[in-house]
């Protein structure tokens, strides 16, 4: 079973930082744990996915950037072997410059209250 190690969780805090909804280091490992999350990495970047219906969605991920969109690729594969129909990333709009094959669907508005 995968850990979130000090190293996996040094990786995804910028982004979780940066989030909507910050997830504490107690929640993703007991997501992980129990299924609720998947974690896919590599020596140089960590990405966290869930899943919604028949969406995969990439809601955490940190790290080297080339790292990343080959970490995609693995994110995919496991996408089309469990017959998901699509996957989601919640990310920043800088993502849209390198992310081949994914449209931009949704922007969100927040105020602060």
């Amino acid at each position: 079973m995968e850990k979130i190690t000090n190293k996996i969780w040094e990786q995804l805090l910028p982004s979780i930082i940066y989030s909507e909804e910050p997830v504490s280091r107690q929640e993703l490992e007991k997501g992980v744990e129990n299924g609720e999350y998947q974690l896919f990495k590599n020596d140089d970047c960590s990405v966290i996915t869930a899943c919604f219906e028949k969406t995969l969605t990439i809601g955490i991920a940190g790290g080297e950037l080339k790292s990343l969109i080959k970490i995609a690729e693995k994110v995919e594969k496991y996408a089309k072997k469990r017959q998901y129909n699509n996957i989601k990333i919640i990310g920043r709009s800088g993502w849209e410059k390198v992310l081949e094959g994914y449209k931009k669907q949704k922007v969100i508005f927040k105020k602060e209250i």
